[in-house]
């Protein structure tokens, strides 16, 4: 009976170590091999109240949701990277319509880290699609109707 007491007890003090346990991984760090890793948080004031972007990073490479914002706080580029490289891309003008959205490139070599549409571009006006392009790394290679 006692040990159910002490058990009962000390319950509270693992589910509060376990959850708080993200918080202590923080933000900005780096793995062993000195390469990005986890959540990274850029901010454009001092005072750390206005985000510039809230990255992902897995192994140096950027993965996941990420988004950019604006000074103003509102997102003007959002997106989300695979680990093959391949980004699904949207850019949001001043008003947070969406004014671009299409497939990108992350291309990772040795010498370069090179960034480039690749595949279906929408474009937009005011909300409303005004025109369909295909990219083949960077190139505008066709419109689609």
């Amino acid at each position: 009976m006692a040990l159910r007491i002490l058990l009962f007890m000390l319950l509270p003090l693992f589910s509060e170590a376990t959850a708080c346990w993200p918080v202590i991984s923080g933000t900005n760090r780096y793995n062993a091999d000195g390469q990005r890793q986890g959540r990274w948080v850029y901010y454009w004031d001092d005072a750390r109240k206005k985000p510039m972007n809230r990255l992902r990073f897995k192994n140096g490479r950027e993965y996941g949701l990420n988004r950019y914002y604006s000074e103003n706080g509102k997102v003007w580029l959002r997106f989300r990277a695979f680990s093959d490289g391949r980004m699904n891309v949207t850019y949001f003008d001043a008003y947070g319509r969406r004014e671009k959205k299409g497939e990108a490139l992350m291309i990772y070599d040795s010498t370069q880290i090179r960034y480039c549409w690749h595949g279906r571009w929408k474009f937009y006006e005011n909300g409303r699609c005004i025109r369909k392009t295909i990219y083949e790394m960077g190139s505008e290679i066709s419109q689609e109707e």
